[in-house]
């Protein structure tokens, strides 16, 4: 295998475990507090993996720390659109999003250009992924969680090119991985210990299984797409990760009770189609 069938072959599995992770947060009966089990299970992961890299250097510290804010201001977004709105709609927006926009920044940021197939292939997963969000009549209701969706989403595709940058830039990929989760997953888990202590003491004692099942996908999740980072361009990595969504709305049928139905399967056969165009571009 070349680098390329690595990178799509690790980002499809990381796609299955994000959307895992991502259904255990808004599955919780707090995400708040669901996210910072989340995020402290990997927090505590990294910290025993600490000593197994070396410090990194300035430059890598620098994308540590925006891509830190990043994903801080993503996670607070990604928390409102769940405690307002429905998995299946808030899902393929939020996934929906970054594929365009990464696309725009790796162009002018990182000087990459995708060939007319794999163009392609990058804007039917997206047309696939926002049409998952049409499957149900739009509503006024359903207004402000999509709103805080698409915010997440232009956070995740701002961050998803700092950690190109900062992967690249690192010795090892494990370097960045390690200590970008170490930093990453502070806030949350500080901010519930301090404003609500009580309440994620109950949280643990009670849901500690969950937390712990999705701190592990979502450090798996996201190393391995870090490690794509490194081995493909950042437009197809973020395309085909977000195909996710296929399996997020499996998820939202069989644990959340959201119709599937036929245009969830027509909007799969299109994301489907983005793949293989992504593949023959290779």
């Amino acid at each position: 295998m070349d680098n390329s069938d690595i990178a799509i072959t690790l980002v499809l599995i990381s796609a299955i475990m994000h959307a895992t992770w991502n259904a255990v947060v808004r599955a919780g009966s707090s995400r708040f507090m669901t996210l910072a089990m989340v995020d402290g299970t990997a927090l505590l992961i990294c910290l025993v993996a600490l000593p197994l890299v070396n410090v990194p250097s300035l430059q890598v510290w620098g994308y540590v720390l925006v891509s830190v804010v990043l994903n801080t201001a993503y996670r607070l977004f990604l928390i409102k659109a769940y405690e307002t709105g429905d998995f299946g709609q808030v899902y393929p927006v939020m996934r929906g999003v970054p594929p365009v926009l990464v696309a725009l920044f790796s162009y002018f940021l990182l000087n990459e250009h995708l060939s007319i197939h794999a163009m392609a292939g990058v804007l039917l997963i997206c047309a696939g992924i926002i049409s998952l969000t049409f499957v149900r009549k739009m509503t006024a209701r359903m207004f402000k969680p999509i709103l805080m969706a698409v915010c997440a989403g232009a956070f995740i595709a701002s961050y998803t090119v700092v950690d190109a940058k900062g992967v690249r830039a690192s010795e090892t990929v494990l370097q960045y991985i390690i200590y970008l989760t170490v930093f990453q997953s502070i806030p949350i888990p500080a901010l519930a210990f301090f404003k609500q202590r009580s309440s994620l003491a109950q949280a643990i004692r009670g849901q500690w299984r969950i937390g712990l099942m999705g701190g592990v996908f979502y450090l798996t999740s996201y190393g391995l797409v870090l490690f794509a980072l490194s081995l493909d361009a950042v437009a197809k990595v973020s395309a085909l990760r977000e195909t996710s969504v296929i399996i997020g709305a499996i998820i939202a049928a069989l644990f959340f009770h959201e119709r599937f139905g036929w245009r969830r399967m027509l909007s799969a056969l299109v994301i489907v189609c983005g793949i293989i165009l992504i593949k023959v571009s290779t």
